[in-house]
């Protein structure tokens, strides 16, 4: 058995869909599009650049040796990844920056992640292409390497797509041969630097630790360590790897809803790359393709079309990066009583018999308990309560202790206040107003990167307090034992459990296989008033044993 086979089997199903999305029509005048609902259905008002990352999908098929495509079929799609190529290039704004959700958005993840694949997928078939696509894609690569440069994050640390811009920098230099792009590029590295825990290993995503966004960004810092041997980079990934070890669960899921993003995808190909060096990265990378092979976990098919070109050209680094597991150890909490603490990201997980319990005390207390078969046996996000304006969650920052002692493995103690849900949708007058201004007014950069603010202000930071505090206790004993004990005071309403929920916008969250869609075996009790407290703002008590 050949070590990419998992991945392999993985991408195969995969290629229709992703490769249908192509305008490969030549009398076409869209020629290149990777769009479809824009030039095929016609559904929308402009071509969303982060879909052409499947031009290095038809690249890699040109040119690998682990590629299904026939020989004689791989110069047509050599002809396709041009066509591709030729396309991003038409959607590139004159300042070199390119949109990802609107126009005029001059997005750095729509820049930056494009910028990687397509410098990628030209430096695959640059021998095959035609010279007049080479220079024109090289072109494009430099200009937008520029205003990468010239630019970066400014709503937030997204150690991810920092991580991209640093690889697209890392790759534009590569391909055209220069090195004018490497102070940018270590600017970036910088600030995932500076955000990256020292000791807990794990990379700021907005507020906080995602172990699945972690495994994606984690994927362009191990290619710049591959091109550069960075001895710098090389010992962060170390302790990001064994950070994300720890959170690479039984079902295979990465992370989870108890996470600063609440992504549980898992990306693999940072761990293949990194498995002959670092240990955690071997067993993590054992534990995915075990758990790709049974169908488990967060894949390429469980996602949307904005995520699907993302992981699949992870899977196919990863196919290609595969090596030799037998050497792997096993994934950390698999040893019976074993328990890890991460404070400072208010992340606790531990074996309890044989039973994996995870949680996030800055999400509010949320709990994901697992069987080792992968089985989820109880998942819990706490509580949300009914208002004028919609619901709140207890689902946010608060208050969290940790700790360890010789009866107990974990003693986790939360207090956290009800926060407003984001419920902002588009309808057709806001969704006219909008475009409107971002094609008018929003032309201008400033203005553009006002906008950009303002939106993620709304969707993602903006958390306005209600009445209402939780205080939860969840206590996990060496005997496997796993208590929770809520209390909610100040509310306004009956709070009703969530076991499942996300309390902001994050559109890679949301994604489960179908085991996962079908539900944690037991159930969340609703809680009970108590006789203390007001009429109109009664006290509600919880105690949940599982054993």
């Amino acid at each position: 058995m050949d070590n990419s086979d998992s991945y392999l089997a993985a991408i195969w199903p995969l290629l229709g869909r992703a490769l249908s999305g192509l305008d490969a029509e030549p009398t076409s005048p869209t020629h290149g599009s990777f769009d479809r609902t824009w030039w095929c259905w016609k559904f929308t008002d402009f071509s969303a650049t982060r879909f052409q990352e499947g031009a290095h999908v038809l690249s890699w098929l040109a040119s690998s040796p682990r590629s299904p495509a026939p020989v004689e079929a791989r110069g047509r799609m050599t002809e396709l990844a041009g066509g591709a190529l030729r396309f991003w290039t038409r959607l590139q704004h004159s300042d070199g920056s390119f949109d990802e959700a609107y126009p005029f958005e001059r997005s750095l993840a729509a820049t930056a992640f494009t910028g990687f694949y397509l410098g990628i997928a030209l430096e695959r078939i640059r021998d095959r292409v035609d010279p007049a696509t080479e220079l024109k894609t090289l072109s494009s690569i430099e200009r937008g390497a520029t205003w990468l440069a010239n630019n970066g994050e400014h709503h937030g640390i997204l150690s991810n797509h920092l991580a991209a811009s640093a690889a697209a920098l890392q790759v534009a230099g590569d391909v055209i041969g220069t090195d004018k792009f490497k102070v940018a590029r270590d600017r970036y590295l910088g600030v995932i630097y500076k955000h990256q825990h020292p000791d807990e290993g794990w990379m700021k995503e907005y507020g906080g630790a995602d172990p699945g966004y972690q495994s994606h960004g984690m994927f362009y810092l191990a290619e710049i360590e591959r091109r550069t041997g960075d001895k710098e980079l090389f010992g962060r990934l170390i302790r990001a790897s064994d950070f994300v070890s720890w959170f690479a669960h039984p079902d295979g899921s990465l992370g989870g809803e108890y996470a600063s993003r609440g992504t549980k995808f898992a990306y693999p190909a940072a761990f293949e790359m990194l498995a002959a060096r670092v240990p955690s990265s071997a067993a993590v990378a054992k534990h995915m393709r075990e758990k790709l092979s049974a169908g488990r976990g967060v894949g390429a098919q469980e996602m949307d079309a904005w995520n699907q070109f993302p992981l699949l050209n992870n899977l196919l680094f990863a196919a290609d990066a595969a090596g030799d597991l037998s050497h792997a150890a096993e994934l950390p909490w698999r040893t019976p009583g074993a328990v890890a603490v991460f404070a400072d990201a208010g992340l606790a997980i531990a074996n309890a018999n044989n039973r994996i319990v995870a949680m996030g005390g800055q999400m509010g207390g949320s709990v994901k308990l697992f069987a080792m078969t992968g089985a989820l046996i109880y998942e819990d996000c706490g509580y949300a309560v009914a208002s004028p304006k919609g619901f709140v969650i207890s689902q946010g920052e608060g208050s969290c202790q940790i700790e360890t002692d010789p009866e107990r493995l974990l003693h986790v103690d939360v207090e956290t206040s009800f926060r407003g849900i984001p419920s902002m949708r588009f309808d057709p007058w806001r969704f006219v107003a909008f475009r409107l201004f971002t094609t008018t007014l929003g032309r201008f950069p400033a203005v553009s990167r006002w906008l950009k603010d303002l939106l993620v202000t709304t969707l993602i930071r903006k958390k306005k307090s209600h009445p209402g505090r939780l205080h939860r206790r969840i206590s996990v004993a060496k005997d496997g034992k796993i208590t929770i004990e809520d209390r909610i005071t100040g509310v306004s309403g009956a709070p009703v459990p969530v076991p499942r929920h996300v309390p902001f916008h994050m559109g890679s969250s949301r994604y489960a296989d179908f085991e996962d869609w079908c539900g944690a075996h037991v159930a969340c009790t609703p809680a009970k008033p108590l006789s203390e407290g007001s009429q109109e703002s009664p006290n509600y008590h919880r105690h949940i044993a599982l054993t």
